[in-house]
């Protein structure tokens, strides 16, 4: 898929899935801007993949408006930026939860806000959201994070429904387990197996024996799905939420 003279614009992109996601557009040929905190890992991915880059925290509606600004074209948003905490519901830190939403729910509206005029003022746009399927599911102990995710999914079907009109269409990709640092932070996080009540050193082969193809889905192949969603292919695809996590979720 040839994405040559598109825009996009992805945030949280300097690890993980959406440094996945940038490699994809990257090789599609598509204009590369990289939003991120991590200005270090941030750069060096830049530098990489010839992109211009700009350093953000998305939970910061000023910062956002600020960077949205200095950009003159978008024609694909992927709302990626994403954190997790553990914790039973009785005992959630007020501040992490609020930070948590930030980040992952206002983040995304914060961008896909300052986005909009410019997909609207063109008549086109892509705006995908990466939700889980912690957002189809709850998870024991991931009470806010499911919260944040569920609540994204409903935000993209609205969305999708006001532009529609506008040539723009709104879909959420939803990841299973992947093979991130944040998937492995939390398959060596002790607490958390003392919750569920196994075995730290068991935790990996607990997670997959749960997916039936019987491995983890690799950050790329998040990034197809997303380069397909974001192709002439997938016109007529809105307000969906579409899982890649190997069978884990099927609905």
């Amino acid at each position: 898929m040839d994405l040559t003279g598109k825009t996009v614009v992805i945030t949280g992109a300097s690890q993980g899935i959406g440094a996945a996601i940038a490699e994809v557009f990257a090789d599609s040929n598509a204009n590369l801007i990289l939003l991120s905190r991590n200005e270090k890992k941030l750069s060096t991915i830049s530098q990489k993949l010839s992109a211009k880059y700009h350093i953000l925290d998305v939970s910061n509606e000023d910062q956002v408006k600020k960077v949205f600004s200095e950009i003159e074209k978008i024609d694909i948003l992927i709302n990626n930026a994403g954190v997790y905490f553990t914790s039973p519901v009785a005992e959630i830190d007020t501040k992490k939860w609020k930070e948590l939403l930030d980040v992952n729910l206002n983040g995304a509206m914060y961008c896909t806000r300052s986005a909009l005029p410019i997909m609207i003022k063109n008549n086109f746009g892509r705006i995908i959201n990466i939700s889980s399927i912690s957002g189809k599911t709850g998870d024991p102990y991931g009470s806010a994070y499911c919260a944040s995710k569920f609540a994204l999914i409903g935000f993209t079907q609205s969305l999708a429904q006001e532009v529609a009109r506008n040539n723009i269409t709104a879909n959420c990709i939803c990841p299973g387990w992947v093979e991130t640092k944040m998937a492995e932070d939390i398959l060596h996080d002790e607490k958390y197996a003392k919750l569920i009540g196994i075995k730290k050193e068991d935790l990996k082969t607990s997670s997959l024996e749960a997916v039936p193809i019987g491995r983890y889905v690799h950050p790329k192949e998040v990034g197809y799905l997303a380069l397909y969603l974001a192709s002439d292919y997938a016109n007529a695809i809105t307000g969906q939420a579409i899982n890649i996590d190997g069978g884990l979720c099927m609905h």
